[in-house]
């Protein structure tokens, strides 16, 4: 395991921008504290440049499952992973997923919600931390090395 983070959240239903955004402040913010992230939206090369949702690009089962387990291996080689569990940052299947894998190999999670967000009590109990700016939550990310 290596001292990185993994930037969970909605990628499905979301556009470039929305999706890439505050994964690239993390990046940035925490490359300046030399914490390296792993962003899943590098794999994304079948995504439309102009923004279009995911689910509009054809994709094949192969290249999903390759993702999926892509994602999952980022995981296990992380220490933290940090989570957009906002109400309206998309549908969050996939976050699901990756925190409840997380959670079994006993990462430490990081969730951002909006204050007034009703957070799924699966969530609440598999977070170490819930906060509600990507600031704070970036500042706690940081406590942790």
């Amino acid at each position: 395991m290596k001292n990185q983070v993994y930037l969970a959240g909605p990628m499905e239903d979301c556009t470039e921008t929305h999706m890439k955004g505050w994964r690239d402040i993390a990046s940035d913010e925490l490359g300046m504290m030399e914490i390296d992230t792993l962003d899943p939206t590098r794999r994304v090369s079948f995504h439309d440049q102009l923004g279009a949702n995911l689910q509009d690009v054809t994709k094949t089962m192969n290249v999903c499952k390759r993702i999926f387990k892509q994602d999952l291996q980022d995981i296990a080689n992380s220490k933290v992973v940090l989570a957009d569990v906002r109400r309206n940052s998309g549908r969050g299947t996939g976050t699901s997923m990756e925190l409840m894998f997380a959670h079994t190999k006993n990462k430490i999670i990081i969730l951002w919600a909006d204050a007034g967000d009703f957070i799924h009590p699966f969530y609440e109990a598999m977070a170490t931390e819930k906060h509600y700016s990507l600031q704070e939550a970036l500042d706690s990310v940081a406590e942790y090395y």
